[in-house]
């Protein structure tokens, strides 16, 4: 798409931007991409850059600044049809034929989820219009704190108690699970979903865990049957187009049997793929995610660890992380260490004498159900990722 800058001030012949990625600098320095006889500029003023499709601009740290229309800006803003950029007595118009408008910018995103420049010029263009979802993203970029509770409404009471844990990313839902929590009933889970599904937070979810399983209402232990109707549920909501995974809980047990994942909900989430939605299965193991400098782990090779009936979590001497799983050994005989347990068609994470140093999905407790996907943060240590496997 063709994008371009108008000369305002001085007046000047327009100035065609190139397409594709793309990095200019202006200022008074003969090495700029574009030279303005300035006194007020600095030899490197502002920089403009593009992502192949949307432009952006940077003040380089000036001590008379850059503005768009009007406005002093202190971090890259992305720049819209019309836009005045404004710096020492230069003023130029960027003229773009994108259409910067919310269904673009949402399938910019969809596209390339992982990509930062689609969400930060998404919260730009919310930002300019006085979009308090706007306000939020530009708040979380700055790593500052959130109030999650106006924008999850009835969900908030179930945050609080572990029912639902959220995975966010610039403000907006990643990842999210609905579980039922120890020591809490279960709970309508359609409902809960259906709410989620229909808040602005959740319009970029890339990944959706409901524990069916423990969820399950009735006396009757849950079949295939009840799998194919909660897809069949899943598909008739507003499935965002970015949903990656979807996974209804897993179960213990000798047989392996992979539910494809049903047409309705593969037309609403074509990225899902089949063999996520569930899966029975024979073992478990931990996926070593990342690790603090200095820190080994003992037990990890090639970067798992298979979980046995009994697989201990203890720090050692001199900055060391060992798993040991010693057969026919309980664990409170070991100075109550953290460790793993199958039951009831479920893994439990104990956390002993760790409580508060081992996090799952950054939540403290004694005891966690998990879920396929929950991240165990042990805390100075590293992160590792409960998986099954078929």
């Amino acid at each position: 798409m063709r994008c371009w800058l108008e000369r305002l001030s001085p007046p000047g012949d327009d100035y065609e931007l190139p397409e594709g990625r793309a990095s200019l600098v202006f200022g008074r320095s003969p090495k700029a991409t574009l030279v303005f006889d300035d006194a007020l500029l600095s030899a490197r003023h502002c920089e403009l850059f593009s992502d192949g499709t949307f432009w952006r601009v940077k003040d380089l740290g000036t001590e008379n600044g850059t503005r768009v229309n009007g406005r002093e800006i202190r971090y890259p803003r992305a720049l819209f049809d019309e836009d005045r950029l404004q710096f020492g007595r230069i003023e130029l118009r960027f003229r773009s034929e994108v259409r910067a408008d919310d269904p673009v910018l949402k399938e910019a995103i969809s596209r390339e989820p992982d990509a930062p420049e689609p969400w930060l010029v998404y919260a730009d263009w919310l930002l300019e219009r006085g979009d308090p979802l706007g306000e939020r993203m530009a708040q979380a970029r700055a790593n500052g704190r959130l109030d999650h509770a106006p924008w999850l409404g009835p969900l908030w009471d179930r945050l609080l108690t572990g029912e639902l844990e959220i995975d966010w990313q610039l403000g907006m839902v990643r990842r999210a699970t609905f579980r039922q929590a120890v020591g809490q009933l279960p709970y309508d889970w359609h409902d809960a979903v259906s709410t989620l599904l229909r808040t602005r937070v959740a319009q970029f979810l890339r990944e959706l865990v409901i524990d069916l399983p423990r969820l399950h209402q009735g006396a009757r232990a849950l079949d295939v049957e009840d799998l194919v109707d909660a897809q069949r549920f899943l598909g008739t909501l507003p499935l965002p187009s970015t949903l990656e995974r979807v996974s209804l809980g897993y179960r213990l047990g000798d047989r392996s049997q992979r539910l494809a994942c049903i047409e309705e909900l593969a037309q609403r989430a074509p990225r899902v793929r089949g063999q996520d939605v569930f899966v029975s299965v024979r073992q478990a193991r931990l996926k070593l995610l990342s690790i603090v400098d200095g820190v080994r782990f003992i037990g990890v090779s090639e970067g798992f660890r298979p979980l046995t009936a009994v697989t201990r979590v203890r720090r050692g001497t001199k900055n060391q992380l060992h798993f040991e799983s010693p057969p026919g050994i309980p664990f409170i005989a070991d100075g109550n260490p953290c460790h793993f347990a199958p039951g009831d068609g479920t893994w439990k994470l104990f956390a002993g004498r760790l409580r508060g140093e081992v996090r799952v999905n950054q939540r403290v407790d004694s005891v966690y159900q998990l879920l396929p996907g929950d991240v165990i943060e042990v805390q100075g240590a590293g992160k590792l990722r409960f998986e099954v496997q078929p």
